[in-house]
């Protein structure tokens, strides 16, 4: 590419071409396949918590606002997944935002 004058003007590549370059047609490995696995396994780590919660009928040592902060970063989760059309981020954020906030409704009920 050259300007008005003559000289020749060359691009610089800020390594961000690949962000616009991505494959049609995506291959799933292995680790993606993991990742799927992982994205439905974590919202069973939360089911001891709202268990407790909701049949001790108690939320001594619960924090409402940390709980509603990890349900409202899930949102943010879910839509950057959906923007990326990645299902492990969104279902598995959507999964455990909805717990999250189960724990939220607890807090509030049992305090």
């Amino acid at each position: 590419v050259t300007n008005k004058t003559g000289v020749k003007l060359t691009r610089m590549n800020h390594g961000l071409r690949h962000l616009s370059m991505r494959n049609k047609k995506k291959v799933r490995s292995w680790f993606d396949y993991l990742m799927y696995g992982a994205a439905m396994a974590t919202p069973l780590v939360l089911l001891p918590q709202a268990f407790t919660l909701f049949s001790d009928k108690s939320a001594a040592g619960l924090s409402v606002d940390t709980w509603f902060l990890l349900g409202f970063l899930n949102v943010l989760w879910v839509v950057y997944g959906l923007v990326h059309r990645e299902p492990p981020i969104y279902i598995g954020n959507f999964l455990v935002g909805i717990l999250n906030f189960i724990i939220v409704y607890g807090i509030i009920l049992y305090r």
